[in-house]
């Protein structure tokens, strides 16, 4: 028993009686490597200041400075007005050649402006509008044939006054005015065309020009049929039912509450 004791399994390196720890594997070192974030370097710039630029806030004494140096050299610069510059003529005989005298009304060329400014008074005359002529109304006498103008038509109308001091001088000057009559008008003989034309219309014409249609009575008073049915009464009442059931149905009460 003391010798099965002492006795011990060799121990190889790896296996199941080896206990000094497994070396890991080649890609553990890779992934550990590769896991973590990558760090960039990124140096800090120097900012560096230029001449017109101070390393902190300015001080009261630089903005003195600074204000003495802004009023004479930020300003905007004058520059001095170009001389007007002469067009020269290309020929003297052309009117910027002629050398122009000084004259008197150069001085007053201020009023001359203003007096020039003012616009003309335009006189608007009233355009033209043509009296159409009066013509009076000729009848065609003869049928196919047109109207011919009379000489002397239209003639000139009697003088009127503009007023009248009183009702009476007006009724007496309308009782005595008359209208000249011509020569060839009292010598005239007028035709039949003439004389009916002269005559009043009647209204409606008679005869008349086609058959007038009967005039449709009212249904109460359309005649019973010879019959013996109805009395004269009777037919009457006939009518008057015929009418009322000719009607629309009307239903008020169903109209106020439902409608």
């Amino acid at each position: 028993m003391g010798d099965q004791e002492d006795f011990k399994l060799p121990q190889v390196p790896g296996g199941k009686g080896d206990a000094s720890p497994a070396e890991p594997p080649s890609w553990v070192a890779w992934v550990e490597r590769n896991s973590k974030p990558r760090v960039r370097v990124r140096p800090k710039v120097v900012r560096e200041l230029t001449p017109w630029q101070k390393a902190g806030p300015m001080k009261k004494k630089d903005w003195k400075h600074f204000y003495q140096w802004a009023s004479t050299k930020a300003m905007p610069k004058e520059q001095p007005e170009p001389p007007p510059m002469e067009i020269p003529c290309e020929a003297d005989y052309l009117p910027c050649g002629k050398q122009r005298q000084a004259d008197e009304d150069d001085l007053d060329m201020g009023e001359k402006m203003e007096q020039l400014s003012i616009p003309l008074e335009r006189r608007q005359r009233k355009k033209y509008q043509p009296i159409p002529p009066s013509i009076t109304y000729n009848p065609m006498i003869v049928w196919g044939q047109q109207p011919h103008l009379d000489k002397g038509r239209p003639f000139k109308p009697p003088e009127k006054p503009c007023c009248f001091p009183n009702s009476d001088i007006e009724d007496e000057f309308w009782a005595t005015l008359r209208f000249p009559v011509r020569k060839a008008a009292l010598k005239g003989r007028p035709t039949a065309r003439i004389i009916s034309l002269a005559r009043p219309k009647v209204m409606p014409p008679w005869p008349p020009h086609c058959p007038l249609p009967e005039k449709a009575l009212a249904p109460l008073d359309v005649p019973p049929p010879k019959r013996k049915k109805f009395t004269p009464q009777g037919w009457r009442m006939h009518q008057i039912r015929l009418i009322y059931l000719s009607k629309p149905i009307s239903r008020r009460e169903f109209e106020y509450f439902y409608m």
